[in-house]
């Protein structure tokens, strides 16, 4: 096997998720490491509770939510918007997709 084989191998799980708030079905995706570092970077411990700010949670968002294609539906200019969208859609699918990820989850 070779070094392209593996770089070209599509390896992060994906997951179609319902949106009721949006009516709408989305596919997400695990976080790859580079996301999933940054994502805990992000992350304050805080009394031994994981908090994160608006738009962090909307950059998990945005790094997970794909299209058919496979390519991200919110880009990183999205992202400031995004948090300002309501927070019930975002909380869930920020809690799938870190469920996905393997990681444990940030209280609502």
């Amino acid at each position: 096997m070779k070094a392209s084989d593996i770089l070209n191998f599509d390896d992060l799980r994906t997951k179609e998720v319902k949106v009721k708030w949006w009516k709408c079905g989305m596919t997400i995706r695990e976080l790859g490491l580079d996301d999933g570092l940054k994502m805990f970077a992000m992350a304050k411990d805080l009394d031994d509770n994981a908090r994160i700010d608006a738009e962090d949670l909307a950059q998990v968002v945005a790094w997970g939510v794909i299209d058919e294609s496979g390519e991200r539906v919110f880009s990183d200019d999205d992202v400031a918007a995004l948090a300002k969208k309501n927070p019930k859609p975002l909380m869930f699918l920020y809690n799938e997709i870190i469920a996905l990820s393997g990681e444990e989850a940030v209280k609502n």
